[in-house]
């Protein structure tokens, strides 16, 4: 898995660089961004089988989210998407502990019809996850380990104005882990989809 991940990774760079050494500077387009989002977080968690008789499960969650984008050609971009978010960790349906996320995000995405008033676009990328902050009120020691994984992603810019945008967004990320609780790990697989929307700004 993590060789697949390095694998991608690796290309993103490699695309990146070829995409950026062909860059002409006649283009006349807006080569940065900033968006904020409001982010709807719902994991798709999967625990070990050997908890399943807890019925364990993560709690969604709503966050503000911060992105920036460059764009190497009109039609091609890559940003990094920067928020932290919280979840609640239930057995049967009630609070048995928490955890903070901070995952930040790189995609490249390819916009067909870039420059236009309603501009869709699709990207894939790489996720770190880094959870901290995470306890656990049955066990004393509990830890969740970092993660390293893959993202899709689609969406939709709607220009308001030359430099001002709504931004509609949806990603998948590939976020498994394991957590380790009173000496023993065990498998976590949260793989949350992402529902934002928010605003942009070009210059």
């Amino acid at each position: 898995m993590k060789k697949n991940v390095f694998a991608v990774a690796g290309m993103l760079v490699a695309l990146s660089l070829g995409l950026a050494s062909v860059v002409r500077a006649e283009e006349d387009y807006k080569k940065f961004g900033v968006r904020v989002r409001a982010i709807y977080v719902a994991p798709n968690e999967s625990f070990d089988s050997d908890l399943s008789g807890l019925k364990p499960t993560v709690s969604d969650s709503i966050i503000p989210e911060l992105d920036l984008e460059y764009f190497f050609m009109k039609n091609i971009s890559t940003e990094l998407i920067l928020a932290v978010t919280k979840h609640d960790i239930k057995f049967d349906g009630k609070a048995a502990g928490s955890t903070w996320l901070l995952p930040p995000t790189l995609t490249v995405k390819y916009h067909p019809l870039a420059g236009s008033t309603i501009s869709p676009y699709v990207g894939v990328g790489v996720n770190y996850t880094i959870p901290f902050n995470s306890n656990l009120n049955v066990a004393s020691d509990f830890k969740i380990d970092n993660s390293v994984g893959w993202a899709a992603q689609a969406g939709v810019d709607v220009k308001i104005k030359d430099n001002l945008y709504f931004n509609f967004d949806y990603k998948y990320v590939n976020a498994d882990t394991k957590i380790l609780v009173n000496g023993t790990k065990y498998k976590l697989d949260l793989n949350p989809n992402l529902f934002g929307i928010g605003v942009g700004y070009r210059f």
